[in-house]
């Protein structure tokens, strides 16, 4: 019975991963790549093998050599462009929907000229209209063309308060001491490895 759960890790193993460390790659990042090419599909074979560890992390590394966004990387940075699109989304509406709330004639004059440009079959009959009169057909057609032109605004100053923000500044000495931590561990818990199987 071994001494320790930890598998042992070849020492060429972890020069070749350092590089990777040092770009912010994790753990679980280099497993994957051993055992995983760029596109997801596993691939077939030893990766504690030099030859077989080198090539498949060499098809994580871009034209100079330098390893491209690991899978959690790539995670990571969707998330992160998808919560600051649903917080801007989030605030453009508030800011259209107070806007519209405050003048509703304003409101009214800018939806039919949102409606003239995105639907002009629409909005001829609003360029006609007068006070609202007829039958309780009539009065549905005013009421979905009244909800088309208020979604409109919405959507058109949604449209044009949405503007992209910048990515966050990264301190280089802050990411360089936690790439040193990540990489310090990574070989800790492999020197527990090597002398618990000894």
């Amino acid at each position: 019975m071994m001494g320790s759960s930890s598998p042992q890790v070849p020492p060429h193993l972890l020069d070749l991963a350092g590089r990777f460390f040092d770009a912010g790659w994790g753990h679980a990042d280099v497993l994957h790549a051993l055992n995983h090419s760029p596109d997801g599909a596993p691939v077939w074979g030893d990766p504690m093998r030099w030859e077989v560890a080198k090539a498949r992390l060499r098809l994580w590394m871009d034209g100079s050599m330098r390893p491209i966004l690991s899978r959690s990387q790539h995670v990571a940075r969707a998330n992160s462009a998808r919560m600051r699109a649903q917080t801007l989304a989030r605030a453009a509406r508030a800011q259209a929907e107070q806007r519209a709330s405050r003048d509703p004639a304003a409101a009214v004059a800018r939806a039919r000229e949102i409606l003239a440009k995105v639907l002009p079959g629409a909005a001829e009959p609003l360029a006609k209209r007068a006070e609202k009169a007829g039958t309780r057909e009539d009065w549905e057609r005013w009421r979905r063309l009244d909800e088309a032109a208020a979604a409109a605004v919405v959507a058109g100053t949604a449209a044009e308060a949405w503007e992209p923000e910048p990515e966050p500044v990264v301190d280089p000495e802050e990411e360089a001491r936690l790439r040193a931590v990540r990489r310090a561990r990574w070989e800790r818990a492999n020197r527990r490895g090597e002398s618990g199987t000894g």
